[in-house]
């Protein structure tokens, strides 16, 4: 399942800032450090500070002040509700897309039967997102309540 992720840039700070502060999403934080050279490549005297969490929880923080210059956000939902109830200074813009990805620590698994090892006495924990706050966990609860395992699996 494919799931196109969003960007929302407000509050920008002129070239001329010392720092700017850019809150994203946890699904971005592989990614990141590599983005920051990049980016300080053209400016080197500007640091980046960098805030993780869930595009939910970050959202509410921004709704209440939190001085972010850059929202990187795992989905529409937090940037459009952004665009819509506060002064942001442009639409959201897609900036990648993602997949949802099962892992797993143990060698040699037949993924293509995942729902059954997910549901297996064996599997002792399952980590999911937050679906409140998260969008990936969202989507993750969505597709295991659509193959109708999420009420066995979710309180491992």
């Amino acid at each position: 399942m494919r799931k196109i992720i969003f960007i929302t840039l407000f509050f920008t700070m002129s070239l001329f800032a010392q720092s700017i502060n850019v809150a994203l999403a946890a699904n971005v934080s592989y990614a990141i450090n590599d983005l920051i050279k990049e980016f300080n490549k053209d400016y080197p005297d500007i640091k980046v500070n960098t805030i993780i969490g869930s595009s939910g929880k970050l959202t509410a923080q921004i709704v209440n002040g939190a001085p972010f210059d850059i929202f990187m956000s795992a989905d529409m939902k937090y940037p459009k509700y952004l665009y819509d109830h506060l002064a942001t200074i442009d639409k959201p813009v897609v900036y990648a897309k993602g997949s949802l990805v099962l892992l797993t620590t143990k060698k040699n698994q037949n993924l293509s039967k995942f729902f059954g090892i997910l549901t297996s006495k064996k599997t002792k924990k399952i980590a999911l997102a937050n679906p409140k706050t998260a969008p990936y966990g969202k989507v993750a609860k969505t597709v295991l309540e659509m193959m109708k395992i999420y009420d066995k699996i979710k309180k491992k």
